[in-house]
């Protein structure tokens, strides 16, 4: 009995990890409709590209000879990143994070031809079906959460997203089981591989729990710094390279057009209206650089507007509540509500950025698979379901052209993603809000001006 005890008093079991089932008895039955939406739909885009007009998606993805170009590219030039002999050449405008060129280089060993290139990719799909699969307990849902079209994407770039979102099943499950150090490191580990990860440690911010977000911070910093002492060059001459190259790519993608075919960003969305509201006066390079950097201003002013409203949806709910209960999470569990802040964190992720290409949305995906193994409510609300739908499917079926020389190719989905995403970030605020996510933080500020 003793030995029993010792082990209940190490192990100790939350409620949030006990499954219940959904409050809703038709939600199951909603799930499949949409899935059969989702499903007939995306495959008759695919189609649709294949053989009708706008943007040849599927031949670019897994046809046409630049699948795979980001792992292939990464694998063949892991060996000139940081070298300061890299910035004499011209042109060169890619971005590798030291653990990202890491990652390529372990890949490079293995990776000798096109076969072994397919059976890398098809290893790593693999590991992340299983944690996805670890996630949702259920074949149904695994299988239609890994294909959805964002996934597909990042695997069929080899985009270093696809390491990404196996981490967020990693952090998504110690989340939900209580393993917040974990969840720090796996934070840490994307941040580091790209800096706009950095956005999860509000998590951390809004529980107060300022070890983890410390252990997070020093995950990052050392797994970005560690890659560099394996190289030959100091570890100053190494990060000037890493500035000068993400300026160059700065030039070449948001003040240039390299990044606008699959971006879903908010920039991505202002920058395409702004030439078209420029018509045919559009017409040369130098006017387009002058747009484009109209549009950054335009976006920083928009990001300040989007955030204060965001800001005002929790505002609001408590001026509207007057008396707000003490308790922090009304009617929904703990780990439902820091699970769809997580969503929450991951969309600002899609929108904040100036390039957020569509294997971003991927890791959405992930954490809609965390609230289906916690029966969120947030998914039994059509609305949200069908706005998620919306968001992930490929929708590059009508392109925007513009003057010759101008601009690369846009499709509608630059157009319509980031206004879904919008819709889902308020929806998501909302839902946080009414069940008094909030209410602490907020109670807080009360007190802190009433004493003042």
């Amino acid at each position: 009995m003793g030995k029993k005890k010792r082990r209940s008093q190490s192990v100790p079991v939350s409620k949030d990890m006990v499954v219940k089932g959904w409050s809703n008895p038709k939600t199951i039955k909603l799930f499949k409709q949409i899935a059969i939406f989702s499903i007939t739909a995306q495959a008759s885009l695919y189609l649709f590209s294949l053989y009708g007009g706008g943007f040849h998606l599927f031949n670019y993805m897994f046809v046409g000879k630049g699948r795979f170009d980001d792992l292939r590219n990464g694998i063949l030039e892991n060996g000139y990143y940081f070298s300061p002999q890299l910035l004499e050449a011209k042109g060169f405008a890619s971005v590798a994070s030291p653990p990202m060129v890491f990652l390529w280089e372990i890949y490079e060993y293995f990776v000798k031809t096109e076969f072994a290139l397919w059976a890398s990719l098809i290893f790593t799909y693999l590991i992340l079906v299983y944690f996805v699969g670890k996630i949702t307990r259920n074949v149904a849902a695994t299988i239609f959460l890994s294909t959805l079209h964002p996934v597909l994407f990042a695997f069929a770039r080899g985009n270093p997203d696809m390491w990404i979102l196996i981490a967020t099943c990693i952090a998504g499950i110690a989340l939900i089981r209580g393993k917040n150090w974990v969840v720090a490191v796996m934070f840490g580990l994307m941040s580091a591989l790209k800096f706009p990860f950095l956005l999860f440690g509000l998590i951390f911010v809004v529980r107060k729990d300022f070890r983890n977000l410390a252990l997070q911070a020093f995950v990052t910093i050392a797994a970005f710094l560690l890659p560099l002492t394996t190289k030959p060059w100091s570890i100053p001459d190494q990060i000037n390279v890493f500035n000068v190259i993400v300026a160059r790519y700065y030039q070449g993608y948001v003040i240039g057009d390299a990044g606008m075919l699959f971006n879903v960003s908010l920039f991505g969305l202002e920058k395409p209206l702004m030439y078209l509201l420029q018509g045919n006066s559009l017409l040369i390079t130098d006017q387009a650089r002058d747009v484009a950097i109209a549009a950054l201003t335009v976006q920083i002013i928009s990001l300040i507007l989007f955030s204060i409203l965001l800001l005002a949806v929790p505002i609001y709910q408590r001026i509207k509540t007057s008396k707000t209960s003490d308790k922090q999470f009304k009617s929904s569990s703990e780990t439902d509500l820091y699970l769809v802040f997580f969503l929450f964190l991951a969309l600002l992720q899609c929108l904040f950025p100036q390039i957020a290409a569509e294997y971003r949305l991927a890791q959405l995906a992930i954490i809609i698979a965390l609230l289906y193994s916690v029966r969120s409510r947030f998914l039994e609300n059509r609305f949200n379901l069908i706005v998620l739908t919306l968001v992930f499917l490929p929708k590059h079926f009508l392109v925007i052209s513009f003057p010759a020389g101008v601009g690369n190719i846009v499709t509608i989905s630059s157009l319509i993603s980031p206004v879904l995403l919008i819709v889902l970030a308020f929806r998501i605020q909302s839902y946080l809000s009414h069940n008094g996510f909030f209410a602490p933080i907020l109670n807080l500020t009360m007190r802190s001006k009433n004493r003042t």
